[in-house]
């Protein structure tokens, strides 16, 4: 049976969610994944070259299949913010952060690609957002609404509490509404 680059992609994200990068070994994610450890070695020459196609993956999975761009700007914020935060809800940690925490500067590709993750999520939030609001003000509202969600994600792993989170949500679509154009 053949292992699709998909599912080396799926089962390392969930690696480096679950040990994060020091810890998600490539002997790990070969067994995972039910191939030779030599075999993985020819689609990905690196644990690092792995990081931006994980990270690929998880954008494409907050921002594919929104709404339609003529539906109302509140849906598609609303529809993304919930998103986020049940991916985070139900596991508990964010695999870009979790990264961040790991790489260093001995890992240029992954550290590249971790920034860009989170200026990619920030931008398609304000971009989502511009319609309502000045430029400046939807990154601005992107920037602290990713810090919002990534916050009340500690209290998911520490009491599997995953109120703070809803309350983070709910005060998001609040500030939005209150201050958007309709």
């Amino acid at each position: 049976m053949k292992t699709s680059l998909d599912t080396i992609i799926s089962e390392a994200r969930e690696l480096f969610r679950d040990h994060g990068y020091a810890g998600a070994s490539m002997q790990d994610l070969a067994t995972r994944v039910g191939i030779k450890k030599p075999s993985l070695y020819t689609r990905f020459p690196t644990k690092e070259s792995l990081v931006p196609e994980v990270l690929a993956l998880t954008t494409r999975e907050t921002f594919d299949d929104l709404p339609d761009a003529s539906a109302p700007w509140m849906e598609r914020y609303e529809t993304v913010l919930r998103r986020i935060a049940d991916t985070l809800s139900d596991r508990t940690r964010c695999v870009g952060l979790h990264l961040a925490y790991g790489i260093n500067d001995e890992t240029p590709e992954a550290a590249d690609a971790v920034r860009a993750f989170f200026r990619e999520q920030r931008d398609g939030i304000a971009r989502i957002l511009m319609p309502a609001f000045a430029k400046d003000t939807a990154h601005a509202m992107a920037t602290d609404a990713l810090t919002r969600l990534e916050g009340a994600t500690l209290w998911a792993v520490i009491d599997g509490d995953t109120q703070p989170m809803q309350r983070a949500v709910d005060a998001l679509l609040a500030d939005a509404r209150a201050h958007g154009k309709a």
